[in-house]
């Protein structure tokens, strides 16, 4: 007893030490995330001007000419920043006053403007951006009457970007020989920029490629810089952080329609030195995020402008202030680091020469000019920067922290090292057997309270305690945990955050739960003595089962090797690495952990119905938390009828599960003789719940083709006329689907009528088809239609850019897998065939027939809709996989 006392206290204070270090090893990751990755060596040569968006004087600035009334206010005010040493001048274009009327065009201003800019040795950037109304949707227009602020509309981007080009393409041709920098719009990841209507990187997009091609055609020689993205952490309706918005750009094929991606790295009262390089930390090293996002997208070649950079000096909240003496510092400091460390940084622009503004507005807080007319000591500082020269050195900060990673992982090791020999010693095998040997009510009191623990834990060590606690419960009992994990698949939105330095880890309640079910997975392996061939197979294909169900139990494992196998071969059209990866988790790996633990720790016969009860349990409880939150006012309203939404982010996905669900509860009831009410009450409940959804193609197409094979495979069963059972099964069918049709068309006749959805999917198909011949052979991988659909989307009013799926298991398979894929689909298929003509005997029967109806009706409805590119629906298919491949008993 004493020493294994010791031997706890040993594995806590373990514990501890391992999570310090855990927290300095994602401190150490951070901080060679965020080092200055593109440091050039003290030898390097100068900046790079291969690109055309690099050949430019280093030094710009932003101004604003339309403020001064005469040619000669100009002019000095021109030859004062070419002194000062800047080399280029960034003038925004408004459209609306070019163009005030269709074909109407008033050159004089820009005429007389863009040739002082050229005479006084400077180069222009034009930033083309606003709309008139003319060229304006309606929603985009203002009201009529007198308005505050019409800034909004004015911002807001043309009906069709097919106008905006055509001006764009006079522009150029009117200044081809002055003008080469165009800057497409300004800042559309933040409201207004992008009018009155929800920030839309795909229409950026398209507005970019009309406009770089029409430019272009005018002016072979221009060079196009995407607009430059206001600094944001948000990523919401109204503002999208720049990493993102340019994520979504390269999703919509936008990369060959610009030559310079441009940020805005203002310090917000952070100096230079402050080496945060996130998304969340607003501050001058936010470039080099950004440019890692770039890297990440394969986009290393494209430079990077900080057209507007820089530090506030008068006292106000939007951009922070900081004391003069700091912000020539910081100036100073900053043009320094970029020139040492940044190559990939082309040109560094100041906010604002002087400001059209009021002298009480915080713009005034840049400005090279006071109020009254003298030259603030700024100028002196980019006069001496773009006299000075770049200077680099080496630096060990970089050697230090791989040397520090590796020295973390090597103690880690050590440590996970001594715990295990630690844990030997303790009598857990004694612990789990007492365990097991504890009445039911008592087991269920111990997971309640580690669950609620756990429900409310945010504290990472606490979080992982729990985890470790369960993995031993389940170590005891591996069904148990099976059965949390199946009931927690629809569950995949209720998350446990684990956050830890910045890093966010979301971990839904059924993979937290397979999770806990690795120890008992690798327990099985230890015991079946991995190093002999004949105990793994023994121990996946026990000698007892007939020879239909080995082969049956081994093309389901090829299948899903196979499905490793092809999912790894999409790699090679992976450009979005983190989709990928996160689909290859989701879509994948979770999905075949989940079928390896059920057909590997799930023997007995009980303990697979206990499985699939927990896998209805599960869909039911989603079912009743929809339910309620509909009765309190939840959902959604569409064709006039408030849809039941559940605990996801849409009806027709929650349909997805409860169809499922409603069918496998149906194949329980009828094979149950236990728990009849209960099962009764679920099935009633879940078909409620369904029939809220207003989901067409879940009622009139999946749950009708769902009975229909329910009804015929249960006629072939010799018994089928005489059970009682078989009776009662029949009538709910049969009084199902007639109750199921006669509601629909009563309830919802106006949804019934709108073809919208139907012509939407058609749309959706045509673009995903044209996605698939893109890449035939391997598809984009798993989670990569989000991040490649864009790209072949064709504009309409109803196109969505931000789908997950094809809305067709064939179209689904072949843009994600390609033509492995469907091959790979076809072969289970082929499965599902074979498993239903597998021999079986009472109410096995009908937990099986329940299963594949369930999965022949989500395959018909697939056919406008999702089949397995959704988590919650990847992990059921294979448990359900795994549950027809298990091998039986024969009266279970």
């Amino acid at each position: 007893m004493a020493q294994t006392t010791i031997r706890l206290l040993h594995l806590a204070l373990l514990y501890t030490i391992l999570c310090y270090l855990g927290v300095e090893i994602a401190l150490t990751l951070r901080d060679l995330r965020e080092q200055d990755l593109g440091s050039p060596p003290a030898t390097a040569e100068p900046r790079s001007q291969s690109s055309p968006a690099s050949r430019i004087p280093f030094l710009g600035v932003t101004v604003e000419l339309e403020q001064y009334n005469t040619r000669h206010d100009r002019q000095q005010a021109l030859q004062r920043l070419r002194g000062a040493g800047f080399g280029w001048v960034r003038q925004r274009i408004d459209w609306s006053r070019i163009e005030p009327q269709p074909g109407a065009f008033h050159w004089a201003w820009t005429d007389q403007v863009l040739t002082e800019i050229a005479a006084a040795g400077l180069v222009p950037v034009i930033v083309l951006d606003g709309s008139p109304a003319w060229a304006r949707d309606s929603v985009d227009r203002p009201p009529p009457g007198p308005l505050e602020n019409d800034l909004p509309w004015r911002l807001a981007p043309p009906a069709a970007p097919d106008t905006f080009a055509r001006f764009a393409a006079a522009f150029a041709r009117r200044y081809e020989d002055t003008v080469r920098f165009y800057q497409i719009w300004d800042e559309p990841n933040i409201a207004p920029h992008w009018g009155n209507r929800l920030i839309d990187p795909v229409g950026y997009a398209r507005l970019l490629r009309a406009a770089a091609v029409a430019v272009r055609a005018a002016d072979p020689d221009a060079v196009i810089l995407a607009a430059a993205l206001a600094p944001t952490q948000d990523r919401g309706h109204t503002a999208i952080d720049e990493g993102f918005f340019l994520q979504r750009l390269y999703a919509a094929g936008a990369a060959p329609y610009f030559d310079a991606a441009l940020v805005q790295p203002f310090g917000f009262g952070a100096g230079p030195d402050d080496t945060r390089s996130r998304v969340d930390a607003l501050n001058f090293r936010r470039a080099a995020w950004v440019r890692r996002v770039m890297v990440a997208a394969g986009d290393a070649q494209t430079p990077v402008w900080a057209v507007r950079f820089g530090w506030n000096r008068h006292v106000q909240d939007h951009w922070k202030t900081v004391s003069t003496a700091n912000q020539l510092r910081f100036t100073e400091e900053a043009i320094r680091h970029a020139r040492a460390h940044w190559p990939w940084l082309a040109a560094m622009g100041w906010p604002v020469d002087r400001p059209d503004a009021p002298p009480s507005d915080p713009i005034w807080g840049f400005s090279l000019i006071t109020p009254d007319g003298r030259e603030h000591a700024l100028l002196s500082v980019f006069t001496d920067a773009a006299q000075a020269t770049a200077e680099t050195g080496p630096s060990a900060t970089m050697d230090w922290l791989y040397v520090r990673f590796a020295l973390l992982l090597l103690a880690v090791g050590f440590l996970l090292c001594w715990a295990a020999l630690t844990v030997r010693g303790l009598p857990l095998p004694r612990w789990q057997a007492v365990y097991r040997n504890w009445p039911l009510a008592a087991k269920l009191a111990i997971w309640a309270l580690l669950l609620t623990i756990y429900y409310l834990a945010v504290w990472p060590p606490l979080i992982l305690l729990c985890w470790l606690i369960a993995a031993f419960l389940i170590s005891a009992e591996p069904h148990t945990g099976l059965m949390i994990a199946a009931a927690a698949l629809p569950f995949h939105f209720q998350h446990k955050e684990l956050r830890l330095v910045g890093a966010v880890w979301a971990v839904p309640p059924a993979q937290a739960a397979l999770l806990a079910a690795l120890p008992a997975l690798s327990q099985h392996f230890l015991r079946a003595k991995p190093r002999r061939i004949g105990s793994v197979l023994k121990a996946v294909y026990p000698v007892r089962q007939p020879l239909f169900a080995a082969r049956n139990a081994l093309h389901a494992d090829l299948l899903v090797a196979a499905w490793i196998v092809i999912s790894l071969l999409a790699a090679r059209n992976v450009w979005h690495w983190p989709g990928y990866i996160d689909g290859l988790w989701d879509l994948v790996a979770v999905p075949v952990l989940l079928y390896a633990c059920i057909r590997l720790l799930v023997a007995e016969p009980s303990q697979q119905r206990a499985v699939l009860t927990a896998l209805f349990a599960g869909g039911a409880f989603a079912a009743g938390a929809g339910a309620i939150d509909w009765l309190i006012g939840g959902g959604v309203s569409a064709d006039g009828v408030r849809r039941l939404m559940g605990i996801t982010f849409s009806p027709n996905q929650t349909a997805l599960y409860l169809l499922r669900t409603l069918l496998v509860g149906i194949g329980l009831l009828a094979a149950c003789g236990r728990s009849r009410s209960l099962l009764t009450a679920g099935c009633i409940l879940v078909a409620a719940a369904l029939l809220l959804t207003a989901s067409r193609g879940a009622l009139l197409v999946g749950l009708p083709a769902g009975l229909l094979f329910m009804a015929a495979a249960g006629a072939r069963q010799d018994y089928f006329p005489l059970g009682k059972r078989s009776a009662v099964l029949l009538t709910v069918v049969i009084g199902l689907a007639a109750a199921v049709g006669l509601a629909f068309v009563l309830l919802y006749g106006e949804r019934l009528l709108n073809l919208g959805t139907l012509h939407a999917r058609l749309a959706i198909w045509r673009d995903a088809l044209a996605l698939w011949k893109q890449y035939p052979l391997f598809g984009v991988g798993p989670g990569g239609f989000h991040w490649n659909y864009p790209a072949f989307l064709q504009p309409s009013p109803a196109a969505d850019p931000n789908l997950l799926h094809a809305h067709s298991v064939w179209l689904e398979y072949a843009t994600g897998w390609g033509v492995v894929g469907l091959a790979w689909l076809a072969a289970l298929l082929g499965w599902l065939v074979s498993a239903l003509r597998r021999p079986s005997h009472g109410s096995l029967t009908w937990r099986r027939i329940g299963l594949l109806a369930a999965i022949a009706a989500a395959l018909v409805h697939a056919q406008v809709d999702a089949f397995t590119t959704l988590p919650e629906l990847a992990a059921w298919n294979f448990t359900a996989l795994a549950l027809l491949t298990v091998p039986q008993g024969e009266n279970a």
